[in-house]
């Protein structure tokens, strides 16, 4: 039995996502016992116990079985007392393999949700996981929308609740110093600088970033762009599909070059926020996408905004966050924003207050603390 204060929490998640490594080492350091069960190998995540299914190199079919055995042996030396399940992919269908007891979280993404409706399969795995689900947790109304809707998931079984941003980040922002970063990563001190705050790929749309970029750069001088390269992919084909689009903004920046940078591999969520604090503008445009925590960190780095106009970012800006959304035709309308990009970005202080007091990550932990205690308590009492 685990002490009334100290909680033991088995992250059902991959080791390598950003998202997965932030909520260990936020978990740890709030003193709680973290066991990470994830299905392909990462880093070793500060403040967890990182586990791996096994047969790693096996193909998947073969694989699952295997993992199934392995997960439930794995709940049963740890008890955790509650476990989160972070996404809706291969995390869904392993979450079907766990004991009735503990208690079960689930965290949606947007992404999976959507790519669920192109599968009869996909939506099958997800109904099941969410119907076993004690609690869902989706970070935004458009989420919560299509848990509630599509998939019937009570309401009162779905609260929104977003992960802010770290309270680490706020505790840095700040001590850092727009020059000294400029300095670090080669950046001209006096530019006026773009930052695509979302990895280099299809979903993001940046290759049109590079094209709205090019067209404002030919009578902006002092406009710079900074891409960021993003995290391997676990599969192959996505490692294949990435270098291929990589390939392909390096190719359309060819004439522009030295007024473009494109960092990679996938940097710290610490360091892409000092290059955030270093940026002027900060552009995320993808055609679809859930409660963007680059966008949330980009607002507390105090960047001009330049958002694309959809539904996730039209319900930030609800709330309070003030970001300018662009329609479409999407270069167009980004091109002629970069050619504004220098002015001093408006309601700077909005964003941060926003962030400060809707978003900060201390509270979002502890909201999601208390989910687990009540769960936990819940159990126990049957």
């Amino acid at each position: 039995m685990h002490s009334r204060d100290r909680l033991t929490v088995l992250l059902l998640a991959s080791a390598g996502s950003v998202h997965t490594a932030r909520w260990a080492a936020e978990l740890g350091a709030a003193g709680h016992d973290v066991v990470v069960a994830s299905w392909r190998p990462g880093p070793q995540l500060p403040g967890a116990d990182l586990r791996v299914a096994p047969a790693v190199s096996a193909r998947p079919l073969w694989r699952l079985p295997l993992a199934a055995m392995w997960l439930r042996r794995l709940v049963r030396a740890v008890q955790p007392d509650v476990v989160h399940v972070h996404s809706l992919g291969t995390y869904a269908l392993l979450s079907l393999a766990l004991p009735r007891n503990p208690a079960r979280v689930l965290s949606p993404y947007g992404s999976e949700l959507r790519s669920a409706r192109r599968s009869a399969i996909r939506a099958t795995v997800i109904r099941l996981a969410l119907r076993r689900a004690d609690v869902v947790l989706p970070c935004s109304a458009e989420v919560a929308a299509e848990v509630t809707g599509r998939y019937a998931v009570p309401a009162e079984r779905a609260p929104i609740l977003s992960w802010g941003v770290s309270a680490d980040l706020i505790a840095a922002r700040p001590s850092i110093s727009a020059r000294a970063v400029r300095s670090e990563f080669g950046i001209p001190a006096d530019a006026t600088v773009v930052l695509s705050i979302r990895s280099t790929a299809a979903t993001y749309r940046v290759l049109q970033v590079v094209e709205a970029f090019a067209q404002a750069a030919a009578d902006q001088p002092g406009l710079f762009l900074v891409l960021l390269g993003g995290a391997r992919p676990e599969r192959e084909s996505g490692r294949r599909s990435q270098q291929a689009y990589l390939d392909g903004a390096r190719a359309a920046t060819r004439h522009i070059r030295d007024r473009v940078m494109i960092l990679g591999p996938a940097l710290s969520r610490e360091r892409t926020f000092e290059l955030m604090c270093a940026s002027d503008a900060a552009v995320s445009i993808p055609a679809a996408d859930h409660h963007s925590y680059s966008v949330l960190e980009a607002a507390l780095a105090g960047c001009r905004l330049l958002l694309a106009d959809i539904a996730p970012y039209r319900e930030m800006t609800g709330d309070g966050m003030v970001a300018e959304l662009l329609p479409e035709p999407i270069v167009s309308e980004l091109a002629r924003r970069l050619r504004l990009a220098a002015t001093e970005p408006r309601d700077r202080d909005v964003n941060q207050g926003f962030i400060l007091t809707r978003e900060h990550g201390a509270g979002k932990l502890a909201e999601h603390v208390q989910i687990y205690r009540r769960l936990t308590a819940a159990r126990t009492a049957r």
